[in-house]
């Protein structure tokens, strides 16, 4: 990409989370990584996520795949994320 981010995809229960990454971001030894999807996740709930990594953090993409499901499956595990899937599971006079 022009802007020196790489951009893949993954699918978490079934919402699919674009992954925007670059080493090393603007010099300052981290990777930056955004996540952007259409619904809510676990770790936010506009689903657009700026995270920052030091750089040594990752080898590569699967690398930076694994741990942003991991955060999401631990994240999803809270009360408030539970608490967001039963009130969508329900309709609401309100």
């Amino acid at each position: 990409m022009s802007d020196g981010y790489e951009t893949f995809e993954l699918v978490w229960q079934e919402r699919t989370v674009a992954v925007s990454y670059q080493p090393n971001w603007l010099n300052t030894g981290q990777w930056h990584i955004e996540l952007r999807c259409a619904e809510r996740l676990p770790v936010t709930e506009t689903g657009y996520r700026s995270y920052f990594v030091p750089t040594d953090g990752f080898a590569d993409r699967d690398e930076i795949a694994a741990c942003i499901t991991a955060w999401l499956e631990t994240a999803a595990d809270t009360p408030t994320w539970q608490k967001h899937l039963e009130d969508s599971r329900q309709l609401k006079l309100f």
